[in-house]
């Protein structure tokens, strides 16, 4: 007889009050592979006049800070288009939309996983099991777009009811306000393996200059370069096109004509400063079996070094650590 996962509601459709958190949710006490958080808004009537119905950026950017706690310790934490990001880097699976329609009360959904392990539903990979109240979900909405009349939000889980994983996903926001171009380090964590690295750059994509925060970046071990010698950012997208099939489209994008009835010359795609571009992944597991990881432990110094184009704006940095369970010993 083959294994089973549980998947549950944990917390059922609720108002989504704007500017606010919520009350923190206990989340299960089986071995997690996942949480699904859903969010869902009803358009109103100016709706019917926008793109918003086939785009999810927005829904995506109503969640300012998501965060997974154990005992106080931060597991994962982000903004929820950042963690919708590294989500989709580290599986090759998007966010779930649903209801694209723009009328009027329309409803339309989003469904964002929060993974654990690099692969959903892993034997091996997995938050492990934990104590009533030991494990809680927070989360705090902005504010909501003038399009909406109302959303809600929802959270369901996958168990592992019967496996014992040895490891589990760690990925957790940094952030850096830039004062001044040039090179400049920034410490990353120490004592796990490093998986790889999400890198959000604040730089406009479209303008007609190449200027971005991660001008070129390095990776620094103890003042010894590692893996990543230096690279140029507009390489980088190299890595997110491979990681994540459909890259640019996947998100949502808009059809568009030189006149509302004529189609003349060639269709436009217009995608804009959104996800998920501006962003870059240093990769540390290409194979994604852990052979290529990062070792971070004995280190005395770990950097990310960037040679940055511009004076200002704030960088974010989601390093993805690989957590070995109690005295489990490292694998892939």
């Amino acid at each position: 007889m083959g294994k089973r996962f549980l998947r549950s509601i944990v917390s059922d459709f609720q108002t989504l009050t704007a500017s606010a958190d919520i009350v923190p949710i206990d989340l299960p006490v089986n071995p997690l592979s996942q949480i699904i958080l859903t969010l869902g808004v009803t358009k109103n009537v100016a709706a019917q006049v926008t793109n918003l119905g086939s785009l999810m950026a927005t829904l995506l950017g109503t969640i300012t800070d998501c965060s997974i706690r154990h005992r106080g310790e931060t597991i994962i934490q982000g903004s929820l288009t950042d963690l919708a990001v590294v989500n989709a880097v580290l599986t090759g699976n998007l966010p779930g939309v649903g209801e694209i329609a723009q009328a009027d009360n329309e409803i339309q959904f989003v469904s964002v996983p929060l993974n654990f392990s690099r692969v959903p539903f892993s034997h091996d990979e997995g938050f492990p099991a934990t104590q009533r109240g030991n494990l809680r979900f927070f989360m705090t909405a902005g504010t909501l777009n003038a399009l909406w009349d109302a959303a809600i939000w929802s959270l369901e889980s996958v168990e592992l009811i019967e496996d014992s994983p040895s490891r589990f996903l760690k990925y957790t926001t940094m952030a850096r306000a830039l004062s001044a171009s040039g090179r400049q380090k920034v410490a990353l964590p120490i004592g796990n393996d490093l998986l790889g690295m999400l890198l959000y750059d604040p730089s406009d994509e479209t303008d007609a200059t190449n200027s971005y925060a991660f001008g070129k970046v390095k990776i620094m071990k103890d003042n010894v370069e590692q893996y990543y010698a230096e690279s140029n950012w507009e390489a980088l997208r190299e890595t997110m096109e491979r990681r994540i099939h459909n890259y640019k489209l996947g998100w949502g994008h808009i059809h568009a004509f030189a006149a509302a009835d004529t189609a003349s010359g060639e269709e436009q795609v217009t995608v804009a400063d959104r996800p998920p571009l501006q962003y870059g992944y240093l990769d540390f597991d290409p194979l994604k079996d852990g052979s290529y990881a990062l070792e971070t432990a004995g280190s005395a110094a770990l950097d990310i070094d960037m040679n940055s184009d511009v004076t200002s704006g704030t960088v974010r940095m989601l390093p993805v650590e690989l957590v070995q369970v109690g005295g489990a010993a490292p694998s892939a």
